[in-house]
C-alpha cells in the first residue's frame, strides 16, 4: 500500500480526528495561565531549565522549554506549557483508538466498521474522564506520560503482529528507548512493561529467546529497584550478573539482552540534563542533583517519607473504596440531576462495556488480552495497595491512577465493538483461526448499527450536552479557560510586601505560584521567597545562602549539614516537642533581617509557627514579623495597612465582578499618594512598575499606619465570579480574604467602641471603615463567620437598617439555623434600642408569615412590640 492510500484509510483519517478533536476540547478548557499544585514549579522550571522537585522530570523540562520557546511569538509561558499537556494527551488518545480499533478488529476480523465505533466510544470516555480531563490542561507530568504508556502499548502490539517475522526484535528495542526516554516524564511510565512481559512471554515464534525476555525484564526491574532502596551490595550484584549474562549471550551472536539494555540506558541518558543544570545554579534546583550520588537521591524521592506497604495507613476495605470511588466518578456522562442516577448510569454503560470489552477480549485474543487485564490491575489494584494511602491526604490523589484509568477506558472501547458485534449474529473466527487471509464483514443489522452510534453519542454528551455545559456540569467543571485565580492569589500575596522582604511559606500552593511570577513573569523578585518544608533540607538553605538576594544566614555550610531535629522537654512545664531544622533557620534568619522586613504567609499553619504566633501582624495575605508580643497570645491586626491592601493593592478581578484597575486608580486619587508623580491620570498603575517596585510603595510611599480613605471603592467590587468552577482547594484559599478583613473590620468596631461619646464624628468614621471591612468581605463570603452576624449590626449602628436586613434575607437558610437565629435576634433588638422598631417590627412579621414554625420569632416580635407599646 502506497503512503498516499495509507492515508486515505478510514483508521488514519479517524486516528487523526480523535487527536484534532482532543486538542480543541483541551485547547478550549486550557487554563490561561497555571493551576494550583505543582503547575507553578513545571512552568517556571521549564522556562529557566530549572530543576524540579524529585523525581526531576528532565524530559518535561526539556519539552516544556521547547514548546515555550516555539510558542512565545503567539501565548505566554504559562499558556505553551499549559498546552504542551493538550498536545501529549491528544497524542495518548489518538494512540488508545488505535489500540482499540486494533484489537477490536483482531478479536472480530468481520466486524466491518464496529472497531472504528467501539474505538470512539472509548476514546471520548477516556477525553472526558475527570482525571484524564484535568491533566491535560495543566502543566502536569501525567498527559506526557499517558502519551507514553498508550504509545507502548500500541509499540506492544505491532511487535506482536509480526513477532514470528525478521527484524521485528527491532520493535523491541524501540520499545525499551521509549521506556528509558519515559522515566524522564514520569517513573509510572515503567509500570507499562508487566503486561508487554505477559504478552512477550505467551508469544509464540519469537525472534530471541525466553533468556532473553527475562534478561530485559532483569535489567528493568533492577532500575525499579535502584530507585527504591540504596542495598549498593544488592544493587551492583545485580549488575554484574546482568553483565555477564549479556556478555555471554552477545559472544554467541545473540546480543538482544546486551543491546537492549544500551539502549534503555540511552533513553535514561536524558537525566545527564540534571547533573550538568544543576551545576550552573538555576534559580529552581530542588536537590541540586550536581553528581551521581544526588541524582540518584532524586530518583529515589529520598525527599518523602518512604512508602511500606505492609504496614497500612489506612483500613484495606477503605483504600479499595478509595480507587474504586475514583474510577465511578472518571466516566459521567449524562447528567440526570441526581447523583445515584448518575452513578447509576455508569454502572449500566461504561462498567458494563469495560466488563464485556475485558471478557471478550480475553475468550478472543487471550495473549492481547492478558496485556491490557495486566496493565490495569498494577496501574489500579496493585497500585492502590503499594501507594498506601491514609485517609487524611492532603490532596485528592485520583491523579496516581491515570494509567488505570486509561486502561479501563481501553476496555470500554473494546465493549463497545463487541456488544453490536454479538447483535450482529453469531461470531466468527478470530484473527488467530483465521491463520492468513481476511474474513468477510458480516451484515450490520440496524439494531447493532443503532447501538454503536448510540454509544459513540453518550460517551460524548459532556461535549455535546447543553447541561454538560450549564452550571455544574461536566463541561462547566473542567473549564478553566476564565481561572486565573492561582496567579491572582500569588500576585496579591507578593504585592502586599514591602520591598526587600523575605516571606515564608507552607507548602505547594503559596509557594510554587510565587516561582512562577518572580522567574517567568519577573513579578517582585525583590522578595526572597523561603519554604519552610524545604528549609529543613540543608541544600535548599546553602541555595538560600548563595543566591542573587543572599539570606541572612550565619550558619557555615558544615553548621548546616550538621543540623538535626533534636526532642526538646521544657524543664518547667514537662512538656515535649520537637525542634526541627527549620526552626533553627527561621530564628537565625530573624536574628539577622536587620532592616528587611519579614512576613508569614497566612496559609501556614499556626503550629509552624507557634514560637512567632504572637509577635506577628495580620496585614492581608501575609503576617508581618513585628518582634513584639500581642500579649493574648495571638497575631494582631493592622486594620489600616489591612484596608489599603485589600482595596488599594490587591486584584480581584479573578474571584469578584468588577473593575480593579478603576478602584485602584480610585484609591490613589482619594489618598493624594501620586501627586509628585504627575498626576493621577498620568500616574504609571501598569503592572510594569509593580514588577519593579511594588505597587505598594508606588501608591503609598511607605506610609502604612494611617487611616485610608475607601468611600465608594465598594461601587467597582462585584459579587464573588460564579461563571467559572472553583475547586474546593481554591474555595479553601480564597477564604484568607474575608478571614482577613473581619479581623479587620471587628478591630476598627473595637476602636469606635473606645471613642469618647461626644466624639460622634470619630466614632462614625472607625463604623463606616469597620462597614467597608465587612462588606468586602461579604463579596467574597456573605455567610463567612462574623460577616453573616456583626456586619449588620455595623449596618444597623450606621442607620442602615434596610440594608442590615436585605443582608440577612439573603444568607437565610445558607447558614445554620442557631447562627441565623441569634444574628436575626440581634439586628432586631438593635433596630428596635436605636429607634427603628418600626422596622424591626415588620420585618419579623414577614419571617413568621413565611415561616409560622420558628417559635423565637414569636419571641422576638413580643419583645419589639412591648418595647413599642404595641401589643395588639
Amino acid at each position: 500500500m502506497t503512503a498516499t492510500a495509507r492515508l486515505r484509510q478510514p483508521t488514519f483519517l479517524l486516528a487523526s480526528g480523535v487527536f484534532l478533536t482532543a486538542l480543541v476540547v483541551y485547547g478550549f478548557t486550557l487554563p490561561p495561565t497555571l493551576s494550583f499544585w505543582d503547575c507553578g514549579e513545571y512552568i517556571a522550571t521549564s522556562h529557566i531549565l530549572g530543576i524540579p522537585h524529585q523525581p526531576g522530570t528532565p524530559l518535561y523540562v526539556l519539552m516544556g522549554r521547547v514548546f515555550d520557546v516555539l510558542l512565545s511569538p503567539l501565548v505566554s509561558t504559562a499558556v505553551a506549557v499549559n498546552f504542551m499537556s493538550a498536545f501529549f494527551s491528544a497524542l495518548a488518545l489518538m494512540f488508545v483508538y488505535l489500540i482499540v480499533e486494533k484489537v477490536a478488529r483482531r478479536a472480530d476480523p468481520d466486524a466491518g466498521w464496529l472497531p472504528h465505533a467501539g474505538a470512539l466510544t472509548g476514546v471520548f470516555f477516556l477525553m472526558f474522564s475527570d482525571t484524564f480531563w484535568n491533566n491535560s490542561i495543566e502543566a502536569e507530568v501525567y498527559g506526557l506520560s499517558g502519551f507514553v504508556l498508550a504509545s507502548l502499548t500500541w509499540l506492544a502490539l505491532k511487535w506482536y503482529e509480526q513477532h514470528d517475522r525478521e527484524g521485528s526484535t527491532r520493535l523491541v528495542y524501540l520499545l525499551v528507548y521509549v521506556l528509558g526516554l519515559g522515566v524522564g516524564f514520569h517513573l509510572g511510565s515503567l509500570l507499562v512493561y508487566p503486561g508487554v512481559f505477559v504478552l512477550m512471554l505467551l508469544a509464540e515464534k519469537r525472534r530471541f529467546d525466553l533468556v532473553d525476555l527475562f534478561g530485559i525484564s532483569f535489567a528493568l526491574g533492577l532500575f525499579m529497584l535502584s530507585t527504591m532502596i540504596k542495598d549498593d551490595f544488592v544493587l551492583i550484584g545485580g549488575l554484574v550478573a546482568l553483565l555477564a549474562v549479556a556478555l555471554v549471550r552477545s559472544f554467541g551472536r545473540k546480543p538482544v539482552i546486551l543491546v537492549s539494555c544500551g539502549v534503555f540506558l540511552l533513553g535514561l541518558s536524558v537525566h545527564l540534563f540534571m547533573l550538568i543544570r544543576a551545576g550552573l545554579d538555576p534559580a529552581i534546583n530542588q536537590t541540586q542533583p550536581d553528581n551521581f550520588g544526588t541524582l540518584m537521591t532524586v530518583l529515589r524521592r529520598e525527599q518523602y517519607p518512604p512508602i511500606n506497604p505492609f504496614e497500612r495507613r489506612a483500613d484495606l476495605g477503605w483504600q479499595i473504596g478509595y480507587y474504586y470511588n475514583y474510577l465511578l466518578g472518571q466516566f459521567t456522562f449524562l447528567d440526570l440531576g441526581n447523583p445515584m442516577l448518575n452513578r447509576v448510569s455508569v454502572f449500566l454503560v461504561p462498567v458494563f462495556l469495560a466488563l464485556l470489552g475485558a471478557v471478550h477480549s480475553l475468550t478472543r485474543v487471550k495473549r492481547v488480552g492478558l496485556m491490557l487485564l495486566v496493565n490495569y490491575l498494577i496501574n489500579a489494584d496493585v497500585l492502590n495497595l503499594y501507594l498506601n494511602f491514609s485517609d487524611r491526604e492532603v490532596r485528592e490523589r485520583d491523579y496516581f491512577f491515570f494509567a488505570g484509568f486509561l486502561f479501563f477506558a481501553v476496555f470500554i472501547g473494546l465493549g463497545a465493538a463487541a456488544l453490536p458485534r454479538y447483535l450482529a449474529g453469531p461470531l466468527g473466527r478470530g484473527r488467530r483461526a483465521l491463520e492468513q487471509g481476511t474474513a468477510a464483514p458480516v451484515r450490520i443489522p440496524p439494531t447493532a448499527a443503532v447501538v454503536a452510534g448510540l454509544l459513540v453519542l453518550l460517551a460524548a454528551m459532556p461535549a455535546l450536552s447543553p447541561a454538560s455545559h450549564g452550571h455544574g456540569g461536566k463541561w462547566w467543571l473542567h473549564d478553566r479557560s476564565e481561572n486565573f485565580i492561582a496567579r491572582e492569589y500569588a500576585w496579591n500575596l507578593l504585592a502586599g510586601l514591602d520591598p526587600g522582604a523575605i516571606v515564608f511559606t507552607n507548602g505547594d500552593n503559596d509557594t510554587f505560584p510565587l516561582w512562577y511570577l518572580q522567574e517567568v513573569e519577573g513579578v517582585r523578585r525583590d522578595v526572597t521567597v523561603v519554604n519552610l518544608a524545604l528549609v529543613n533540607l540543608p541544600w535548599y538553605v546553602k541555595q538560600l545562602k548563595r543566591a542573587e538576594k543572599p539570606l541572612p544566614v550565619s550558619y557555615s555550610d558544615a553548621e548546616i549539614d550538621n543540623l538535626k531535629a533534636v526532642r526538646y522537654e521544657d524543664p518547667q512545664t514537662g512538656q515535649s516537642e520537637i525542634v526541627w531544622v527549620r526552626d533553627y533557620i527561621v530564628h537565625d534568619i530573624l536574628q539577622n533581617a536587620g532592616d528587611a522586613p519579614v512576613f508569614f504567609a497566612v496559609t501556614i499553619p499556626q503550629e509552624n509557627m507557634q514560637r512567632y504566633f504572637d509577635m506577628l501582624q495580620m496585614e492581608g495575605l501575609a503576617y508581618r514579623f513585628t518582634g513584639r508580643k500581642s500579649g493574648n497570645g495571638m497575631p494582631s491586626v493592622n486594620p489600616d495597612r489591612m484596608l489599603a491592601n485589600m482595596y488599594g493593592i490587591y486584584d480581584y478581578d479573578a474571584t469578584l465582578d468588577g473593575d480593579s484597575a478603576a478602584r485602584r486608580r480610585a484609591f490613589a486619587q482619594q489618598n493624594r499618594e501620586l501627586a509628585d508623580k504627575g498626576g493621577v491620570a498620568e500616574a504609571p498603575l501598569a503592572r510594569e512598575l509593580w514588577d519593579v517596585q511594588g505597587l505598594w510603595a508606588s501608591i503609598t510611599h511607605g506610609r502604612q499606619d494611617r487611616p485610608w480613605n475607601v468611600a465608594g471603592l465598594q461601587q467597582d467590587l462585584g459579587p464573588f465570579r460564579t461563571d467559572f468552577y472553583v475547586d474546593g482547594n481554591a474555595d479553601n484559599l480564597m477564604g484568607n480574604y474575608p478571614a482577613g478583613l473581619i479581623r479587620a473590620g471587628y478591630e476598627y468596631l473595637m476602636r469606635a467602641q473606645k471613642v469618647p461619646a461626644d466624639q460622634q464624628d470619630a466614632y462614625l468614621d472607625q463604623l463606616r471603615l469597620s462597614e467597608a471591612a465587612f462588606q468586602l468581605a461579604a463579596r467574597f463570603d456573605p455567610t463567612f463567620p462574623m460577616v453573616a452576624d456583626v456586619y449588620p449590626m455595623v449596618l444597623v449602628e450606621l442607620g442602615r437598617s434596610q440594608e442590615a436586613i436585605d443582608h440577612l434575607e439573603s444568607v437565610s437558610g445558607r447558614i445554620p439555623p442557631q447562627d441565623e437565629s441569634r444574628a436575626v435576634y440581634e439586628a432586631a433588638t438593635a433596630m428596635t434600642s436605636l429607634g427603628d422598631g418600626a422596622a424591626a417590627d415588620a420585618w419579623i412579621a414577614r419571617r413568621l408569615e413565611a415561616d409560622p414554625s420558628r417559635a423565637e420569632n414569636y419571641q422576638l416580635l413580643f419583645k419589639i412590640r412591648r418595647s413599642l407599646d404595641d401589643l395588639e
